[in-house]
């Protein structure tokens, strides 16, 4: 039996799950960890073979928490696990490599490439990266963890490895957004990293803003150039997304809420209405 569990991180995807449980389920078990979805994702997950957890509450949005990963340490029997999410695939050459590493002591940490279409444009990619997918049970820390990241890792530099980047090896992260998908699933992110950043004391600066929104226009330009126009606008929605960020950290810091902008503006209603009276 190969030493791998497949972990998929689910939330109403009762559309793509078929995918991903064909994907790995002939190669270890897949395991769904729910996040209390209100479709056919239970059905589905079950229907197909795989088994399905409702996962704990996490307090800390769009962070992987230790809690989370106990959980999960809880309901497999495998050293290894691959931690993953219902909108990447991998290829058949990928996913016997990673049943080749579970089946390894020297690597314990394994970072995949991942590559990313938007925008149901399949032709180029927008985005090449890496993502820490593959590792072994006990050699990731998360009891720091904090957004966009994925912990510590508890093992040497030796141990991690980053796979070639190739085809052959890469996970194809198909993520699906329009517009309204985009800035509403991203403003969120972005409100979650402002609220972190200004709990360690993170101070707003125009300097960080320019140069994060710089940054994220080079990240996706460097593939996103290819695909014309609508490279253009994934470019520049991914600047909006550092923006917000930025503009949620400086409201926090200068206490700007809905209720004080309608304080504000009363007193001067009043002011213009004494004249009324």
């Amino acid at each position: 039996m190969n030493n791998i569990t497949f972990a998929i991180f689910t939330y109403n995807e009762e559309r793509r799950l078929p995918y991903i449980i064909r994907n790995f389920i002939n190669y270890g078990d897949v395991i769904i960890l729910d996040d209390g979805s209100t479709d056919r994702t239970k059905e589905v997950a079950e229907k197909m073979g795989a088994r399905y957890f409702v996962r704990p509450l996490n307090n800390k949005a769009n962070t992987e928490t230790t809690e989370q990963l106990s959980f999960v340490k809880s309901k497999i029997k495998t050293d290894w696990i691959y931690w993953g999410y219902a909108d990447n695939i991998a290829p058949k050459t990928l996913v016997e490599k990673m049943v080749d590493m579970s089946n390894q002591d020297k690597v314990r940490f394994v970072l995949i490439p991942l590559y990313t279409y938007l925008w149901g444009n399949t032709k180029n990619y927008a985005l090449k990266s890496y993502g820490p997918f593959l590792f072994h049970k006990d050699s990731v820390d998360f009891s720091n963890n904090y957004i966009h990241g994925f912990g510590n890792i508890a093992e040497s530099t030796e141990q991690k490895i980053y796979l070639e980047d190739k085809e052959e090896y890469a996970l194809k992260h198909f993520s699906t957004y329009d517009i309204h998908k985009f800035v509403t699933g991203h403003l969120r992110y972005a409100e979650a990293e402002a609220t972190e950043k200004y709990r360690h004391g993170e101070k707003f600066s125009v300097i960080k803003m320019m140069a994060a929104m710089v940054r994220y226009c080079f990240i996706y330009g460097k593939y996103s150039y290819k695909n014309g126009i609508l490279g253009l606008i994934i470019i520049l929605n991914y600047a909006f997304f550092r923006l917000m960020t930025y503009a949620k950290l400086y409201e926090l810091e200068h206490g700007i809420t809905l209720e004080k902008i309608e304080d504000t503006y009363s007193i001067e209603k009043e002011k213009i209405l004494k004249d009324f009276a």
